[in-house]
């Protein structure tokens, strides 16, 4: 080697030695990456111990998730948008439902304040240190309790190892209805509150219900925490999110069934588009022998029905379409020795379709629109009567107008037919752990329609001269009908009302809503609008003991159908066990 280049090498590396002294690594990138397996183990002690294994915490995880309608907590934090500060951290609460349907969250602080509320599926920025999360549905004290730790740059996710359910209340014919009921749960016979299914003509949503995993009891309306009947019980297990269907009959709300079972699962088409159908019904033969008599009469029947409902939904938030065309058809068929008789029982067409908008938490405009029917005629059987006779619109009897035909025809088809729409907006006024209002403002409109028709009289309603034996008889043993002409009836008007659920401690309750409806055509009664109010005020005197208040005042103004009624009702509640 040259000296020259012996001396260049020299000087290269003194020139690398030195850089390299007076040189440092580019800065990390900020943050920290979060990976699946993080957010699953980025956990407060008391929600999951940090000593369980990997593979069994990740099973439970993806086995609990698979029942939620809310997506997996990574990709829930994924398209959460909140932006953490600079030296603060976050904590990050996700939800099991869909948006804006479980309970506010509340974070507090070491000194027992409250730091932030809102609700769950939304990253929470604050200062590093210790906090407290309330979550769940009940009173304060009710409330479930965890504990996390917050550092700085840092987003803590709580696992959710509480329970989920959403109660759905329908009638017998699978049609949604606006039903009562109350959670108890079981082993210390400790109550929730009520609970109300939603009325989707109105465009609102089944809210959930946010517990500690245990055995709870649902009840009917009234009933004492030990009852025997008119009751379902439900088990939720820690992390899932259970549905139960609750059959209540519209009358008085008693449970008819229930169970975790899933009426509208559907077929999707796309993404957002969703089909179903369900087809049942039954056929039954029955045959009746008298042998006890001399001249032996059988007596057979048949009874046929079929209950059919098509579907169709989309649904993309936060827009929300169903349609569905229901059927419920019934026939009964007699023979009483050579004759035969066939006749229509169960008769009900309907068509639905409703649209709802939920853009805001507190605000969801809908509209809806209804289409009922029956679509086959109605025949009324003489039987053994011996002839139908027609009064007057006084109720006088007609002697010169009669029939001794041995069936006659009520109602002809489409009879009545009623055409209702309406529209509107659901408001969540206030929505506070002890407190929420629901105000539902907008407008609607009936149309009825009722054809040339007969309507059955009571004999006892009839005028006639019953001082004539003969007349009497025979009056008694007819059937009386009053002709009944075509009418139509529409009514157009603002619609609104007001309902609110208080929570007072952890021992009493109350709830109270008002309806209003003020039609302004063809009647103007817009003075004299038609009222429905109903109040329960509930109080756990103690253990097993409630005891209830039930107030109810309706008042409809049309000329034709006055209604002014109030009741008032006191329900003393106990049960006792062993246990």
């Amino acid at each position: 080697m040259t000296p020259v280049r012996l001396f260049c090498l020299t000087i290269f590396a003194v020139f690398c030695y030195v850089v390299s002294c007076f040189s440092e690594l580019p800065p990390a990138l900020p943050g920290e990456e979060i990976t699946d397996q993080y957010l699953r183990w980025k956990m407060p002690v008391d929600t999951i111990k940090q000593k369980a294994k990997e593979k069994k915490t990740v099973e439970w995880y993806d086995k609990v998730a698979k029942t939620w309608e809310a997506p997996p907590i990574s990709e829930q934090m994924a398209k959460d948008r909140t932006t953490v500060p600079m030296g603060k951290g976050g904590i990050f609460i996700p939800r099991l439902t869909e948006l804006h349907k479980e309970p506010d969250i509340e974070i507090v602080d070491s000194l027992k304040r409250t730091v932030v509320s809102g609700e769950p599926g939304v990253t929470y920025s604050v200062e590093p240190g210790k906090y407290s999360v309330m979550i769940g549905s009940g009173t304060h004290r009710q409330r479930i309790i965890r504990n996390v730790e917050v550092e700085e740059f840092n987003t803590v996710p709580v696992l959710p190892d509480w329970s989920g359910l959403i109660v759905e209340t329908i009638d017998t014919n699978s049609t949604v209805i606006r039903g009562e009921y109350e959670v108890v749960r079981i082993d210390e016979f400790e109550p929730f509150g009520r609970g109300y299914g939603a009325d989707v003509t109105l465009g609102e949503a089944v809210k959930a219900w946010i517990l500690k995993p245990g055995i709870y009891k649902i009840l009917g309306r009234g009933e004492s925490y030990n009852t025997l009947k008119n009751f379902v019980t439900v088990r939720l297990l820690p992390g899932e999110l259970t549905r139960l269907v609750l059959i209540e009959r519209e009358d008085d709300m008693a449970i008819m069934g229930g169970g975790t079972i899933e009426i509208d699962a559907g077929r999707k088409i796309t993404s957002n588009w969703k089909y179903g159908g369900n087809v049942g019904g039954n056929i039954q033969f029955v045959g009746d022998i008298d042998r006890s008599q001399e001249n032996r009469q059988d007596d057979l029947s048949s009874m046929l029905s079929l209950n059919t409902a098509i579907w169709l939904r989309y649904l993309n938030n936060p827009i929300d379409w169903e349609t569905t065309i229901s059927l419920k058809e019934g026939f009964n068929i007699d023979r009483q020795v050579s004759s035969f008789s066939f006749q229509g029982a169960a008769d009900d067409f309907k068509v639905r379709s409703l649209f709802i908008w939920r853009f805001y938490k507190w605000l969801g405009p809908y509209g809806n629109s209804e289409f009922k029917t029956n679509l086959l005629p109605k025949n009324l059987l003489r039987d053994k009567k011996e002839r139908f006779y027609f009064i007057k619109d006084d109720n006088s009897l007609d002697t010169a107008n009669y029939s001794i035909e041995s069936s006659l025809r009520l109602n002809p088809s489409f009879c009545p037919l009623t055409v209702d729409i309406g529209g509107g907006a659901n408001i969540d006024a206030l929505n506070l752990n002890m407190l929420d209002i629901a105000v539902r403002l907008g407008a609607g409109g009936s149309y009825n329609n009722y054809p040339d028709r007969y309507s059955e009289v009571p004999n006892s309603k009839a005028v006639y001269d019953r001082e004539s034996l003969e007349l009497d008889q025979k009056v008694k043993n007819s059937i009386l009908l009053r002709r009944e002409k075509r009418k139509d009836i529409f009514e157009l008007g603002p619609l609104g009302s007001i309902s609110g659920n208080l929570r007072i401690g952890r021992f009493g309750s109350a709830s109270a809503e008002i309806k209003l409806f003020a039609p302004v055509f063809p009647e103007n009664r817009f003075e004299n609008p038609d009222f429905d109010l109903s109040t329960i005020l509930s109080w756990r005197v103690a253990r097993g003991v409630t005891l209830d208040y039930e107030f109810s005042y309706q008042l409809k103004q049309p000329e034709d159908a006055k209604v002014n009624l109030a009741s008032n009702t006191i329900l003393l509640r106990f049960s006792f066990s062993s246990r």
